[in-house]
């Protein structure tokens, strides 16, 4: 998986590095309902509308969901009654006062439509969940369902990238306030955050200097690999061939953040079949569009879910001196054996400060 396969996939070299250095880190919060960026291609927004059933509330759902993606992607899966009525409102409500957003009315049209029309039966494990979007464990034995080992993408570009089977995979919930879920990162950023950032554009990114994207390059458009060893777990990323080890030998953090790196120093335990992961000691950011200070805490939980072959990664995010309110998102990634690793070398990349407008300039 690399450039050339997005490239393939009818994005334009531009649109190409807005994807790369947006999902990075944090920002892919910004980008859209559910972390996802917005179509590429607006014009191929609607693309896939015809292949829903012809009924009252089509057009709706071609008006509305296409704000934030094709139809394509809503074409492609079929969610459960309950899932369309709790997703519906939950990806429209982060459009928050927009002056495209949709009306009340055309949100239950939205739904009523996909529940009508565009729905499947509930599994029994799905029908016991009060939450509908809550995914069950997958039905394992434990000692397997801790078996974390595998490669993995993120499951909104392995559908976007039509990279294998992803029919119905979880929707990715993106960056918002734990506090209040109507804040995106944006309305938490602390005065230190937006002044970090204040000069930042897509022209002088960080991540075009090679500059670390940071413990979350998982959520990019890249495979990553997990990987089992005693007492330890390790994750390796395609993007930026970033490597990452978590201890589960019942070390603590080195006290005083004596040696401040990018991915941060990390220690996981078991709670059954979930690998909940704290990462302390980061250094502080470049000045991306979304920067942490060294105060940064991450503190995931990864588990198994659905048949096994999907990961769900539930990261909360403390950051005192960068955001006003803790950050919470969660996002699921699918299994696929014949994902590869290509050559990632950032020796002579993107230099696009020269073809910055005036006013893009710092």
């Amino acid at each position: 998986m690399n450039a050339r396969r997005l490239l393939s996939a009818g994005l334009s070299a531009a649109a190409l590095y807005a994807l790369m250095t947006a999902t990075s880190n944090a920002q892919i919060a910004q980008l859209g309902p559910g972390g996802a960026p917005p179509d590429p291609n607006p014009r191929s927004a609607r693309v896939g509308l015809d292949r829903l059933p012809n009924a009252p509330g089509r057009d709706d759902v071609g008006d509305v969901c296409s704000r934030c993606h094709n139809i394509e992607r809503i074409s492609k899966q079929r969610r459960t009654a309950r899932q369309w009525q709790a997703m519906v409102p939950m990806m429209t409500d982060r459009l928050g006062d927009a002056a495209d957003a949709p009306g009340e009315q055309d949100v239950r049209a939205v739904a009523e439509y996909l529940s009508n029309h565009w729905s499947r039966p509930e599994t029994p494990a799905e029908a016991a969940q009060k939450d509908p979007l809550h995914e069950p464990d997958a039905p394992l034995p434990l000692a397997q369902a801790r078996d974390l080992s595998g490669t993995w993408m993120t499951a909104m570009w392995y559908t976007m990238l039509n990279m294998g089977p992803s029919d119905g995979l979880p929707l990715s919930r993106g960056f918002r306030s734990a506090v209040n879920p109507k804040n995106g990162v944006a309305d938490v950023l602390s005065p230190w955050a937006r002044e970090k950032s204040k000069s930042w554009t897509m022209y002088n990114d960080p991540l075009t200097k090679c500059n670390s994207p940071g413990p979350l390059a998982y959520n990019s458009p890249y495979v990553f690999e997990i990987l089992h060893s005693p007492q330890r777990v390790t994750l390796i990323t395609e993007y930026f061939h970033e490597v990452r080890r978590i201890f589960l030998d019942g070390r603590e953090h080195p006290p005083g953040n004596p040696d401040p790196t990018a991915m941060g120093h990390s220690v996981g335990r078991w709670e059954g079949a979930t690998l909940v992961i704290d990462s302390r000691n980061f250094k502080e950011s470049p000045a991306f569009q979304v920067p942490w200070s060294d105060q940064f805490h991450l503190v995931e939980r990864i588990r198994r879910v659905r048949d096994g072959n999907v990961l769900e990664i539930d990261v909360t995010i403390e950051d005192p001196l960068a955001f006003k309110e803790p950050l919470h998102g969660i996002f699921y990634f699918k299994k696929d054996p014949s994902l590869e690793f290509g050559e990632w070398n950032c020796d002579g990349f993107f230099d696009y400060e020269p073809f910055a407008p005036k006013d893009a300039k710092p």
